[in-house]
């Protein structure tokens, strides 16, 4: 039942369990009662052991100078002096020069466009000097050529245009991989700073949407020759047909391309929302692929209506062109007659030509660029100067490497100029000790803290933790008890590494735990919030949530359920395990989601007596706020002001009469 690979679990608070969406068949799953721990208090003067502390720079230390194995001081402030830009242009270049042959197609088409527009007027002009007889060629002959131009430039655009958004769509998909990929990596600080809104935006965010603009000057044509005004009439109404057809046949490709934006968003919004969920369980592999999935369904439906995009553009010019045409045979017969001068006709089909191509195609091209540089303004504001956590940086890196072979989704997050790697501190990266050990070492050693400081990046200036030491002894569970504030959910998010301490060190069975990469330290500490998390799949799908494997069984996820005592509420639900959740377990009533606060006495202690069973053999450290649960830990330990002020059994420190015992007599284990 239990796993030599996650032998750690941090409990908040017993007496509310979530939906079993994280009891794998090896995971301990409790629940937590997290607060901000916000206490100000005077600075702790400096000591000899702190100051030996640091060897990178104060914000994030890698490990204390009394474990020589690990030196980053030599390069790990250098690399941090000047942030390059997320988005450059060496970037962009990479991301481009993979489509070659797609470039290359569209510069020729291009260059056919332009050769056929060019070539217009000549002919054009041909054509009059043909009207007024100062050229002795037959009229269809000049017009002939003309008709070759105006059939030939539509279809070189359909080509150029489709090949344009096929490249752009794929650059796209590679550079939103790339951007997701570089704020999961980010340290834990970065999401208090900015707002799960603002981090949407920046992947949302259609680096070169089209503008769309309505020529409303063309009805100065209709003064200059009412004569001609009819076919201008006949020419709006056929491009007017043509655009109602045109969205009458892709509104499955319209809607199917916004629900793939909408996905995105969905996905964006709820990885950055549950970052300490995915962070407890190692699921960035996880999040990364699904977005991945995401991203291509994007890419598809983008290319489809950028096809239809350009065969409604290429269909509006050969409308236009048709009347043009017919125009020039209409115009050019009056001229002929004495009905129409030609110079009203010549400034009709230049009105109508330059209105018609020219301004749209400026106004289309500027919009483009504006918001293009508007986007990669923001998104290098936002992400440049951040710093991401190297340590899972690594880790993620590495196994990435190893599943792109198999999972197409990784491909969009390798590239030959990789903008997660920017900023890695390599020499750190090589001092990292190797993983193969730590399941074992956390299964046989101590998890201690050991003179711990804490203050949060955001508020440095309140400390958090004061020179705190704890040891959690192997195998063993100890309850962590004091006033609101005091720190309680802070030590876990240390434990977790969320957090990195300002000053002394954690360890397991004595070695430092930042020797160790992120990714790995996941796989043996299991971390389960009062809040339940869930994200929007299935019931199985959020128990298997975490495991490293690709793949699991449903036997594998029924097992872990009984384990938990869920299978019987599960297998209750509509689709049981199949059961989708809806975002945030919206679809689910709040007793589903959360299983012992709307549950009646029986059903809790069900679920009490399997924790108890899963907790046997693993370091586990609780939160708690119910007398039952404490007097039962192997040890209890009362923090305050930032440090353990007591510690011991129940009777132990009943015993001392000191503030637990207060605690007790009151029946109260938190000043709420």
């Amino acid at each position: 039942m239990a796993s030599a690979t996650h032998p750690l679990a941090l409990s908040f608070h017993l007496p509310r369990l979530t939906l079993p969406k994280h009891r794998t068949p090896h995971r301990l799953s409790l629940s937590s009662s997290m607060s901000s721990p916000i206490r100000r208090r005077g600075r702790r003067p400096p000591d000899s052991a702190r100051s030996a502390y640091v060897t990178g720079p104060p914000s994030d230390p890698i490990v204390s100078d009394n474990d020589p194995k690990v030196d980053v001081s030599s390069s790990y402030g250098e690399s941090r002096q000047s942030p390059p830009k997320v988005i450059t242009w060496g970037l962009l270049w990479s991301l481009l020069i993979r489509h070659k042959l797609r470039i290359a197609v569209s510069m020729a088409t291009l260059v056919g466009c332009s050769v056929c527009t060019l070539a217009m007027p000549l002919y054009s002009g041909k054509f009059f000097e043909v009207l007024i007889g100062t050229t002795p060629k037959p009229l269809w002959s000049v017009l002939s050529k003309v008709a070759v131009l105006y059939a030939l430039e539509p279809i070189l655009t359909v080509i150029f245009v489709v090949n344009l958004n096929t490249m752009w769509e794929k650059v796209m998909s590679n550079l939103r991989a790339q951007i997701f990929q570089r704020v999961l990596i980010q340290k834990a600080e970065f999401f208090d700073r900015y707002k799960v809104g603002e981090l949407t935006a920046l992947l949302t965010s259609d680096l070169g949407s089209l503008k769309d603009i309505v020529i409303g000057t063309i009805c100065i044509l209709f003064t200059l020759s009412p004569e001609l005004a009819p076919l201008l009439g006949l020419l709006m109404l056929t491009v007017s047909v043509l655009v109602a057809v045109y969205k009458r046949s892709t509104v499955p490709v319209f809607k199917a391309h916004g629900m793939a934006q909408a996905s995105i968003a969905d996905c964006v919004n709820e990885t950055f929302s549950a970052i300490r969920t995915v962070r407890s369980f190692g699921g960035e592999k996880r999040q990364m692929s699904m977005f991945g999935s995401q991203v291509l369904a994007y890419q598809t439906s983008g290319t489809k209506l950028g096809t239809f995009k350009s065969l409604n553009e290429s269909l509006t010019r050969v409308a236009i062109y048709i009347s043009l045409f017919t125009l020039y045979c209409l115009g050019g017969s009056k001229v002929k007659a004495g009905e129409l001068s030609a110079g009203t006709v010549v400034s009709f089909v230049g009105y109508t030509f330059t209105l018609t191509f020219a301004v749209q195609g400026l106004v289309n091209t500027f919009g483009d660029l504006r918001g293009a540089f508007a986007a990669t303004e923001r998104i290098n504001s936002v992400l440049s100067g951040a710093e991401i956590d190297e340590a899972l940086a690594y880790g993620l890196e590495r196994d990435i490497k190893n599943q792109e072979v198999h999972d197409k989704n990784f491909g969009l997050f390798i590239n030959g100029h990789d903008i997660n790697n920017q900023s890695l501190n390599m020499h750190y990266m090589s001092a990292l000790k190797s993983t193969s050990s730590l399941g074992s070492l956390a299964w046989s050693g101590d998890v201690c803290l050991e003179d711990v400081y804490f203050s949060y990046p955001l508020r440095p200036d309140v400390e958090i933790l004061s020179g705190l030491n704890l040891t959690l002894k192997c195998g063993s569970v100890t309850a962590l008890v004091g006033p609101s504030g005091a720190g309680k959910s802070t030590i876990v998010q240390l434990l977790a590494r969320f957090y990195e301490p300002t000053g002394g060190r954690i360890t397991v069975a004595g070695e430092d735990v930042r020797t160790f990469d992120k990714s790995e330290w996941a796989r043996v500490v299991s971390i389960v919030n009062q809040e339940p998390i869930l994200f929007s799949l299935s019931v199985g799908e959020n128990i298997a949530y975490g495991l490293p494997d690709d793949y699991v069984s449903k036997e594998d996820v029924i097992k872990a359920a009984k384990a938990a005592n869920a299978h019987d509420f599960i297998i209750s639900l509509p689709q049981g395990y199949d059961t989708h959740v809806g975002e945030r377990g919206g679809l689910l009533s709040g007793g589903q989601r959360q299983a012992t606060s709307a549950l009646d006495a029986v059903s809790e202690r069900l679920v009490q007596d399997a924790l108890n069973q899963l907790m046997k053999g693993r370091t586990t450290l609780v939160i708690a706020h119910r007398l039952s649960t404490v007097q039962n830990a192997h040890q209890i330990a009362l923090c305050d002001d930032g440090r353990i002020t007591e510690l011991g059994t129940h009777f132990e420190l009943l015993g001392q009469k000191g503030q637990y015992a207060a605690l007790v007599g009151t029946q109260r284990l938190a000043f709420e």
